[in-house]
């Protein structure tokens, strides 16, 4: 591979990615850091091991880049995108990108679809981890799923963490609350509705599994780190919670939680699998009931992008 560009590199999936390719033999050193924000060119920071400094983007510099991870809103990267040379494929880590941006591909789900695309869509990491789920349960013919989302703060990059962070101090502490532009309200020791239109993340999902009948909410967690889901399926056969869990086993990216009564988001920082609890059976429904967590930087971005891009 003769060069690999990270756009938008100082976020918090631009730095999960740098240290992500730290650890692929198969990468070589001319990694590139870009970036058309002011906030982060010129910053120096590190990537495979040395200093690195973030430059300015200017077309040229995509030159002999095979593949270009864009991190960051797509506000930013819609104008890159359409200065891409020939040569380069794009992967998006955007987490206000759409189907329309590029081709979503879950690695391991609908891998074959990245063949031949040069705008690639990491999703949003509640379609990677419903992928996942639901991909597994294929054979079982899937008739109806429906599925609540609960993401964290991490998903709105370090101001999120930051403002959550606050939030919490102030009110242990009983000091004067300061203003939330992140998250509009307090988020601490709470449940908001999230900005972002379920929509357009159920869109993802139809793209990486098309035919898919699934009816999609999303929630803003007050937690750090790791997507959650609740998820409720029902399938051709009334399978048994017994069968279902031996469909799931079969998935390689899917594992059981070792205490699945008391699995939550902390149980899957930094791991590279999508954790799965207890599988309850709906006696008024007829489906089943299953609780999941994925950690959004890893499984959820940095190692779907990575993989998609044949680097993983």
């Amino acid at each position: 591979m003769s060069a690999i560009a990270i756009v938008h590199p100082m976020n918090l999936l631009g730095k999960e990615l740098r240290e992500t390719l730290e650890r692929l033999p198969a990468v070589g050193g001319d990694i590139r850091l870009l970036s058309n924000r002011d906030d982060e060119i010129g910053t120096l920071t590190e990537v495979a091991g040395a200093a690195a400094m973030v430059s300015r983007y200017e077309p040229e510099k995509l030159q002999g880049v095979d593949v270009a991870f864009l991190c960051g809103a797509m506000e930013d990267n819609r104008p890159i995108l359409a200065e891409l040379p020939p040569e380069t494929t794009a992967i998006l880590l955007s987490f206000d990108a759409t189907a329309g941006d590029g081709r979503p591909v879950v690695s391991g789900v609908n891998s074959e679809a990245a063949q031949g695309q040069r705008v690639l869509l990491s999703p949003h990491p509640g379609v990677v981890l419903l992928a996942h789920l639901l991909h597994a349960l294929r054979d079982l013919a899937v008739e109806e799923a429906v599925a609540t989302l609960i993401q964290p703060a991490s998903m709105r990059d370090d101001a999120g963490l930051e403002e959550l962070f606050d939030q919490t101090r102030q009110i242990v502490a009983m000091t004067r609350r300061t203003p939330t532009p992140v998250f509009g309200a307090q988020l601490a020791f709470n449940l908001l509705p999230t900005p972002l239109p379920a929509d357009p993340v159920a869109g993802q999902l139809q793209a990486v599994l098309p035919g898919m009948p699934l009816a999609l909410q999303i929630l803003q967690g007050a937690i750090f780190h790791s997507v959650s889901a609740s998820l409720y399926v029902r399938c051709a056969g009334d399978p048994t919670p017994q069968a279902i869990r031996k469909a799931l086993s079969a998935h390689p990216h899917l594992e059981a939680a070792d205490k699945p009564k008391h699995l939550g988001p902390i149980d899957a920082a930094a791991s590279d699998k999508v954790l799965y609890g207890n599988v309850r059976k709906d006696e008024a429904g007829g489906g089943v009931w299953l609780w999941a967590v994925m950690d959004n930087l890893t499984r959820g971005g940095a190692l779907n992008a990575l993989e998609i891009a044949g680097l993983g």
